[in-house]
């Protein structure tokens, strides 16, 4: 043993010069085990130590931020226990092999694989060691926590509730990846979200991982992106550009499967690429759900669906701001309307119903609910808390509109009585006429600009769209709380004057006319007179329509406006205007209409400016003096006037003149010259006119001058004063012969709407018109006693057909004749059916089939009609076809006055749609076809349920399981009170006779 060791101590001398470390190292713990162990053990104290850190960092962003190791990190850690492992089973060895025959005699053999061993867990202990790659972007992945639960309100009333499940489907539908909810600030969507962002973290079944993240007021890319990845944990270095965060934001995210992210009041919209989210997709499970203040931005973000959040309604506002103030304060009556009041005021916004209520909270002193009342009423809003939390938010989304001219003309809606239904095209005529939408471009580009501009303002919810008359395009209203803000920014400047509809009696002191005033709006109240000078040199816009003013306008009245540009006098009692409208010579449009008391106006010979002159409905006998001298006239609406020294002749003078209204003014269509004199205006836009006979009309068409027009509103004949027609709108009444005329091309091909009122000996539609109305939105026929169908097949299908109205035709057998060809009335939408009393079936059972945007029926006061789907064809086409009736888009059914009426369709149909069903005097009616099998999505979507009790009782003999269901929303109501306001349609609320152009 001792010859070995000798030769091995030699071997480790000669080693130690000319052989490899890992060699020596072995030699050397054959001669000094015990050194060399110190230094193993030094090491591996070092690394023990390294290992430490990493555990407690790993654990730090565990707790802190939800991350989990990475892979390498983890086989790191595995080497390194390995390595410890390794260590204590050598140790066990060495104090095994300190000796041989207690230790006289070392086992240089085992020491010397002992040594080899020893030598390799050195080499790994330094590899681990100065591991370069354990750094701080490889230390952890970055794995979301599941989400984060959020404080948030109860949601209140049943519109949230709805709103909320609906949000939810679209999370459950596979095809759909982006939601997009919006609407106003302060209307409660954040609410929406943080109850759907709770409730997604207490299920476990529909994603993994739910992230929030609120956009701030001054976002832009950057700071979204910079926002999103602070929350996932992810950490963008200082000279990281846009790319460069996109693609490691994607990185982050792409490998999270089934991830929801959300996105709270976002202003501007980003292309996903850019800010680095993965497209969401069926196969990844990703979705994103935003919200903002602008349906814009959810265009621009692509969204699948988008939903829109509205203020509550009374009741729910009510419910919500009683919870707010306590219900000790309402002990007695008088606070309790008080407070009712108070939460009016609020307008159903739940923000402001928030703060107005907890501002009040367990306030009983009555005087203070007086005092918040009547602040409130005033739009000073100083109840604590409410200017900073609910006007800031509105003024934030006043700052953000787009320009100044934006913003100017959304001031200007201000103007308008609080809750006024605004038509869209008569606010953006006066922006026009006001200058705020500059001074170039024709009449026709600035309307388009205007346009753009309301579309903007809707988009931002600082206007709300208003569906009335059946349409949802044409109206706007500002939100009282908007309102309001507005009111408090034109104060600081005194630049806005706005008392309109306040009921005044007497007009403003002299103190409340500042010389800085721009606008005034005394429009809608009691006025009798306008006595005073106001000394207003900078006034623009003067709004005094809906007053009586029967006791006249003070002499001078005018005499300290000289800027004025636009002045409103429409629909008041006034005889006689103050010769110091004369002197405006800086005045744009001068509005009239309907003062039906007017007989003097003075002479307008300076008023080389005026581009609107509105005289209609007046009774004035002569034109004022010195309309000659209008050279920059755009706009004459002289329709409806008494006038009877009125010449053709004086057309020619407006160089300018775009706009012509001259509806029932017979002294021009009677003249020889007429149409001559028509087709060479050759600036004209828009024409509004009669034709006395169909053999002028014919000349005017076969000029051409019709194909320059951008607008235009042709009567043939003698129209009813109530006639209201749209744009591109064509007109016959009580004319006769209208077959002889066939050629398609003898009608203009943009019609939108027509209307054939008493015209005798017509069977049909003429081919004439249904040929060449392809573009037809709106049909109304009424009282032509000899027609029998509307639409003969073959020759049309009025694919574009919106809105079809029938009344009084006495001879009426069926909607259209013959073979249905596929498309006909494809987009039809509301169909309304009157006294037609000789009609026992209305629709083939063929045309039902292409019915499949209809939205609403209403038939009334048809005596004879029995099935309103011909049953017999049902059966024929039902058995060749084996087809089924579907109507998907059908909401609102109203059927009255039908006394023999039987069925609707004998058999099953399905309207899954349907909201609302009005039911009144059908007494054979007994069962409704959608109630045979009745489906859930119709116990969903409908509302409501209108009818007599009896007729509830007969309908239950067929449907008893289905209307044990829907007996909650049905309303019992009397027949006759409810026959009362048939037929009865809102009325704009400017007046029921209208100027065609004209503000009202």
């Amino acid at each position: 043993m001792e010859i070995a060791g000798a030769i091995a101590s030699i071997v480790q001398l000669f080693c130690g010069k000319c052989c490899s470390n890992s060699i020596s190292e072995q030699c050397s713990y054959l001669r000094k085990p015990q050194a060399v162990l110190l230094i193993l053990d030094e090491k591996l104290k070092f690394l023990t130590a390294r290992e430490a850190d990493v555990k407690t960092r790993l654990h730090v962003e565990k707790v802190l931020r939800g991350m989990d190791p990475t892979a390498e990190v983890i086989l790191w850690l595995e080497n390194v226990q390995k390595v410890k492992n390794i260590m204590a089973s050598l140790e066990k060895e060495i104090q095994d092999n300190k000796s041989c025959l207690c230790g006289c005699f070392p086992n240089y053999y085992r020491r010397l694989k002992l040594g080899n061993s020893v030598s390799k867990e050195i080499r790994e202990v330094h590899k681990l060691f100065d591991d370069n790659k354990i750094s701080d972007r490889s230390l952890v992945n970055m794995v979301l926590e599941r989400g984060k639960t959020l404080p948030g309100t109860t949601l209140v009333g049943e519109t949230a509730k709805r709103i909320l499940l609906r949000t939810q489907e679209y999370l459950m539908d596979e095809n759909i990846g982006i939601i997009g909810i919006y609407g106003m600030g302060g209307v409660g969507k954040t609410s929406i979200i943080k109850e759907i962002n709770n409730q997604l973290l207490r299920k476990n079944a529909l994603f993994d991982n739910v992230i929030w993240v609120t956009a701030s007021k001054d976002s832009n890319l950057e700071k979204l992106q910079k926002d999103i990845a602070k929350v996932i944990g992810l950490s963008f270095d200082d000279e990281d550009n846009e790319l460069t965060r996109a693609s490691e934001l994607y990185e982050a995210l792409r490998r999270r499967s089934r991830l929801l992210l959300i996105i709270d009041d976002l202003w501007e919209a980003y292309s996903l690429e850019n800010i680095g989210i993965p497209n969401p997709t069926n196969v990844n499970g990703c979705k994103l759900l935003i919200t903002t203040r602008s349906s814009n931005v959810c265009r621009c973000m692509e969204t699948v669906k988008e939903i829109e959040v509205r203020v509550l309604s009374m009741e729910e506002a009510w419910d919500l701001f009683e919870q707010k103030v306590g219900e000790e304060v309402l002990s007695s009556p008088r606070m309790r309307d008080l407070a009712m009041d108070v939460a009016k005021e609020c307008a159903g916004l739940p923000l402001a119903l928030i703060t107005v209520g907890r501002a009040l909270r367990k306030e009983k002193n009555i005087r203070q609910w007086q005092a918040a009342l009547s602040e409130l009423r005033n739009s000073t809003a100083n109840v604590e808390g409410v200017e900073n939390q609910v006007f800031a938010r509105l003024r934030f989304s006043y700052d953000r509109l787009k320009d100044d001219m934006t913003r100017s003309c959304f001031l200007y809606c201000a103007l308008y009585p609080e809750d006024h239904i605004i038509e869209k095209e008569e606010l953006i005529k006066y922006w026009l006429w006001d200058g705020l939408l500059g001074s170039f471009g024709s009449q026709i580009v600035k309307m388009q600009l205007g346009n753009m501009i309301l579309n903007e303002l809707k988009s931002a919810c600082m206007l709300e769209a208003v569906y009335q008359d059946g349409h949802s395009d044409v109206y706007v209203k500002m939100h009282d709380v908007i309102r309001d803000m507005v009111i408090a920014l034109t104060r600081v400047n005194s630049s806005f004057m706005i008392k309109a509809g306040l009921g005044l009696q007497v007009p403003p002191v002299e103190n409340e006319w500042p010389p800085n005033l721009e606008r005034v709006s005394l429009m809608r109240n009691d006025l009798s007179c306008l006595s005073r000078e106001p000394r207003c040199p900078k006034l623009c816009t003067l709004l005094l329509q809906y007053n009586s003013i029967n006791k006249g306008i003070h002499p001078t009245f005018f005499h300290h406006m000289q800027n004025l540009k636009v002045l409103n006098l429409s629909y008041t009692g006034i005889y006689t205007l103050p010769e110091s409208l004369s002197n405006l010579e800086n005045l744009h449009a001068l509005l009239l209409c309907s003062c039906w008391n007017l007989s003097y106006v003075p002479t307008l010979a300076k008023l080389k400016e005026l581009r609107v002159l509105d005289l209609s409905y007046t009774s004035i006998g002569h034109l004022p003096q010195g309309m000659n001298m209008l050279v920059n006239l755009q706009h004459l609406n002289l329709s409806y006037t008494k006038a009877c020294e009125i010449s053709i002749l004086l057309l020619p003078k407006y160089k300018f003149l775009e706009s012509l209204f001259i509806i029932d003014v017979w002294q021009f269509s009677l003249e020889p010259v007429f149409v001559d004199v028509l087709a060479n205006c050759s600036s004209l836009a828009v024409l509004e006119t009669n034709f006395s006979s169909m053999q002028e009309f014919d000349k005017y068409i076969a000029s051409g001058h019709w194909n320059m027009l951008e607008n235009f509103k042709f009567f043939i004949g003698y129209p009813p004063s109530s006639t209201r027609m749209g744009n591109n709108s064509v007109g016959f009444y009580g004319v006769e012969h209208i077959y002889e005329r066939l050629s398609p091309a003898w009608l203009p091909g943009r019609i939108l709407e027509l209307e054939i009122h008493e015209c005798p000996g017509i069977t049909h539609l003429p081919v004439f018109i249904t040929a060449a109305a392809s573009k037809l939105q709106h049909c109304k026929i009424q009282y032509c006693d000899e027609m029998e169908w509307i639409i003969t097949a073959e020759w049309s299908t009025f694919p574009n057909l919106e809105w079809l109205e029938i009344e009084s035709l006495c001879k009426l057998r069926q909607l259209s004749k013959g073979i249905t060809p596929a498309g006909t009335l494809a987009s039809l939408k509301i169909l309304h059916v009157t006294a037609c009393n000789d009609l026992k079936t209305l629709l083939p059972f063929d045309l039902v089939l292409q019915l499949i945007n209809l939205e609403e029926i209403a038939i009334q006061n048809c005596e004879t009609i029995v099935d309103i789907i011909a049953e017999g064809e049902v059966q024929r086409v039902t058995e060749i076809n084996n087809a089924e009736i579907v109507l998907p888009r059908l909401q609102k059914l109203k059927l009255s006055s039908l006394p023999e009426l039987k069925h609707i369709v004998n058999g099953i149909m399905t309207c899954d749609s349907l909201s609302s069903i009005e039911v009144y005097k059908c007494d054979e009616l007994k069962m409704l076809p959608f109630f045979v099998e009745i489906r859930q999505e119709l116990l969903h979507s409908l509302k409501q349920i209108k009818g007599s009790k009896g007729w509830w009782k007969a309908l239950t003999r067929n449907h008893k399981d289905a209307l044990n269901l829907l007996y909650p929303i049905f309303k019992e109501e009397s027949e006759n009170s409810s026959l009362e306001e048939e037929d009865v349609r809102s009325v704009h609320s400017e007046g029921s006779v209208a100027s065609s152009y004209g503000p009202r």
